[in-house]
């Protein structure tokens, strides 16, 4: 058995107080290890009460009086966490509680130990500051974690990732499931990127659509890193999990924006260029008759070339009137684009070129079925499909019945309409970077060839945010592509 000494030195080793209360008498002795705690105190009152007013922090008083008092009178034990003020004068915590014995004079005596766990307690609120302020973090970037055992195939979220991809909390991705996640258009850059870090460790780092539990689209930054076991196989894969949706749609629509604009200045800058190098020739011409007309010497040769200055004139007005034309697209974007039926835009269409038609021979097919309106400005629209219609009529294989397919669509969100025909088709290896420019003609031996009419066609498309695209084979036939 060992006596109080024996006992004091092995508990102060491990920084343990106690105290031995009679139960009959409640007189407090303290061990020698609590006396150097506290500091000795010389106490000139109960001991009890000394330890209550003076040592104990007073957050604790009335629950250790409590505890005390069901010691002592109900035998019932006790544990909780206490603060005690030290020599030194600082607070540091213990645990508190007690164990009932007999001594050898069968008189009931209680002790009561108290272990020093400031150590423990200073950690666990290191822990608890760290996670409070890596959970703020968190929150406040949009920003979770994620985990991947690849040996088991568990998939883990924290509750952020959770919150980002509008989970319910308890929810626990299944990993059979985890590319329903991420947008289709994205599932193949999704899977190499696993394929490469769970086959070869390496990390990556991408910007992709994610599809939330409500099946809503949004844009991640999702960073991965391999996990390692002793045996350097990669076992699981780490990450970060960041909603950037509203950053990524700003870029996107400034992207957008920075394009448009840059094709608004190369269509200026075009066009600049068309209006000097056409004007010119047409002043020149003039500059030169008047030229000729001065030095002319017969009444004769006056007249013939006023002729020529007709022809000049009318060559003028007919270029101007051209320009005018691509001019007034501008102007019509200050037009509120209205729901248009694309069958009732195409009679128009038709009903204008019926002669046309008629006299060709020609057969229009159209197919509206997947798409039948779409918000645009009429006059656009009708421009669109005149000038691919006649175009096609116009370029018609000889001795073919021309034959015009016109069909709308919707595809990954987008809206189509393609036109296409059984004509002579286009080189396009060698026409094809001519195919918009103005007065580009790909067929010189028709006279009705202006190389005007796919320019206006072009620039009407993409004054409302659309492209075209084309594809041909010779004597095959042709086919325009437009995305709204």
């Amino acid at each position: 058995m060992l006596n109080d000494l024996q006992l004091n030195s092995i508990l102060e080793d491990f920084d343990i107080a106690y105290w031995k209360i009679n139960l009959f008498s409640k007189e407090i002795s303290w061990s020698e290890h609590f006396n150097i705690l506290v500091g000795k105190p010389q106490i000139e009152e109960d001991r009890f009460e000394f330890f209550i007013n003076h040592i104990l922090h007073p957050d604790y008083r009335y629950d250790f009086r409590i505890h005390f008092e069901k010691l002592i009178k109900e035998n019932e034990p006790f544990s909780f966490e206490i603060k005690l003020k030290l020599e030194n004068g600082k607070y540091r915590w213990f645990e508190c509680k007690n164990q009932k014995t007999r001594n050898s004079e069968f008189r009931e005596t209680a002790v009561l130990l108290f272990v020093n766990i400031h150590q423990s307690k200073r950690d666990q609120y290191t822990i608890e500051e760290n996670f409070f302020y890596y959970r703020e973090t968190a929150e406040m970037t949009s920003t979770g974690g994620w985990y991947v055992d690849t040996v088991n195939k568990n998939i883990y979220w924290d509750d952020v990732s959770l919150k980002i991809v509008e989970c319910p909390r308890d929810f626990q991705p299944a990993y059979e499931d985890r590319m329903k996640f991420y947008a289709k258009e994205h599932h193949n850059r999704m899977r190499n990127a696993f394929d490469k870090c769970e086959n070869f460790g390496i990390p990556f780092k991408l910007e992709l659509k994610m599809v939330s539990f409500q099946h809503r689209e949004f844009w991640v930054r999702l960073t991965g890193k391999p996990v390692y076991n002793d045996e350097q196989e990669v076992v699981g894969i780490r990450g970060v999990l960041q909603n950037i949706d509203e950053n990524k749609n700003n870029e996107l629509n400034l992207q957008n924006s920075l394009d448009i604009i840059a094709t608004q200045n190369s269509r200026l800058f075009n066009f600049a260029h068309i209006v000097s190098h056409h004007l010119r020739s047409h002043s020149s011409n003039l500059s030169l008759i008047v030229e000729l007309l001065r030095e002319s010497k017969t009444d004769r040769d006056k007249f013939d070339l006023l002729a020529n200055v007709e022809d000049v004139s009318d060559n003028l007005d007919s270029a101007i009137s051209r320009l005018n034309n691509i001019v007034s697209i501008q102007t019509s974007l200050k037009k509120e684009p209205v729901l248009i039926r694309f069958e009732e835009a195409l009679e128009i269409v038709l009903a204008s070129i019926s002669s046309l038609i008629n006299r060709e021979n020609a057969k229009i097919v159209a197919e509206f079925q997947d798409l039948k309106e779409i918000r645009y400005i009429p006059e656009y629209l009708e421009s669109i499909l005149l000038n691919l219609i006649t175009n096609a009529i116009r370029y018609r294989q000889p001795g073919r019945k021309p034959v015009i397919f016109i069909q709308t669509y919707v595809e990954n969100d987008k809206e189509f309409l393609e036109v296409s025909d059984n004509g002579l088709g286009i080189d396009l290896d060698e026409y094809g970077d001519k195919m918009f420019g103005m007065y580009k003609t790909f067929h010189p031996s028709n006279p009705e060839a202006k190389g005007i009419g796919l320019f206006i066609t072009k620039n009407q498309v993409e004054a409302l945010g659309g492209t075209i695209s084309v594809s041909s084979t010779l004597n095959i036939g042709t086919t325009f592509k437009i995305k709204f």
